[in-house]
């Protein structure tokens, strides 16, 4: 049996080229699209909107029935949004750290022996995007999977009333998306314990549609890293946060 990968924002970009190198590389690939159509011919395409709650639970009904279960799952899924304002953070952290937490939750039920999941990041969420003592709270891997959804949503509230740069967050909410993205993979990782490796990754700067075509590194070299932690052993790491191999400070 082919061990079974899903990726979330598989029509283009990291997604798009993670589902290739899985698919080039034994896999299953499902990739996850807004569109299927989208998706690669190297995969089969679902539909996913991880905003909808009904598009994930019909997204997690039909791996369960079609596919019997998932080995690896890369939330990679994203968005980038210009300006900065409530509307702008609310819909950010709804898709960065509200959609893999909707997906993962939907999907743990029928993980498989061995699974992996691989939460794309940026090193943009490092904690020193945070000022003290906002920054200690997030550093103190104290936070649970309800305290970050509350944090997301006091943020929302912060920037909406003007307070947000008093109470300690970036004028990001990119940023903030993802330095809560990799509390809550530490998170993870330790409420599955052995039953699965739980990973945040950094692709780096990379030539996408979001990343823009002045970035550093080429779309092959930024999957590389997603690619790598997708295809940990057993022994591999879990709850760290990683670029090109290599543990990076959250």
């Amino acid at each position: 049996m082919k061990r079974i990968a899903l990726v979330t924002g598989a029509s283009r970009g990291i997604g798009r080229t993670t589902v290739e190198a899985l698919a080039e590389g034994g896999f299953d690939v499902v990739g996850a699209a807004r569109d299927p159509a989208d998706v690669p011919r190297a995969a089969r395409g679902f539909a996913l909107d991880v905003t909808d709650d009904a598009s994930v639970a019909a997204f997690a009904r039909r791996v369960a029935d079609e596919l019997g279960g998932w080995h690896v799952l890369v939330n990679n899924a994203g968005v980038a949004l210009d300006g900065f304002d409530a509307k702008v953070a609310r819909r950010t952290l709804d898709v960065n750290l509200r959609g893999p937490i909707r997906v993962t939750g939907a999907l743990r039920a029928h993980a498989l022996e061995g699974a992996v999941i691989v939460n794309v990041s940026s090193g943009i969420g490092e904690l020193s995007c945070l000022r003290p003592p906002l920054r200690a709270r997030y550093a103190s891997g104290e936070l649970s999977e309800a305290d970050l959804l509350e944090l997301a949503d006091r943020f929302v509230a912060e920037v909406a009333d003007g307070t947000h740069a008093a109470a300690g967050w970036p004028s990001s909410a990119y940023a903030v998306s993802k330095v809560s993205l990799n509390a809550w993979t530490r998170w993870l990782a330790a409420e599955l314990g052995d039953r699965a490796r739980v990973n945040a990754v950094c692709p780096g700067w990379v030539r996408t549609d979001m990343g823009g075509p002045h970035a550093s590194r080429g779309v092959d070299e930024g999957a590389a890293s997603v690619v790598w932690a997708a295809t940990l052993g057993p022994d591999g790491p879990t709850g760290g946060f990683f670029r090109d191999g290599a543990r990076i400070e959250f």
